[in-house]
């Protein structure tokens, strides 16, 4: 959230760890998003995947608690899901990682 009590919404590339329900987002540690989860950990996530065919559009609303990664066995689980992914994060070195956590599901449509 902005200082003015604004939400903030930015668009992230994430790796999805399903049996840990955990979305995992490598960024800067002294940006925007990451400043923000780390005052207000609480976020939620929307996805869709649309189609011209409004009969097939599908998503999901998520509620995340967010955690900073740096170190440890989450980290480098997190780095090799993000490699497994994107491959820009084969050739450079991660050193920050928001593990945002599902606690629930607000909506989902087409599904």
């Amino acid at each position: 959230m902005a200082t003015d009590g604004r939400p903030h919404a930015a668009p992230l590339s994430h790796a999805y760890d399903e049996g840990k329900r955990t979305l995992y987002i490598a960024t800067e540690r002294g940006g925007r998003t990451a400043r923000n989860l780390r005052e207000r950990p609480r976020a939620a996530v929307t996805f869709d995947d649309y189609s011209e065919n409004w009969d097939k559009i599908r998503g999901i609303i998520l509620q995340t608690r967010a955690r900073k990664l740096e170190r440890g066995a989450e980290f480098e689980h997190a780095c090799k899901k993000l490699a497994e992914k994107f491959r820009q994060y084969k050739t450079i070195e991660i050193d920050y990682v928001l593990a945002l956590k599902v606690e629930g599901v607000t909506a989902s449509w087409g599904m």
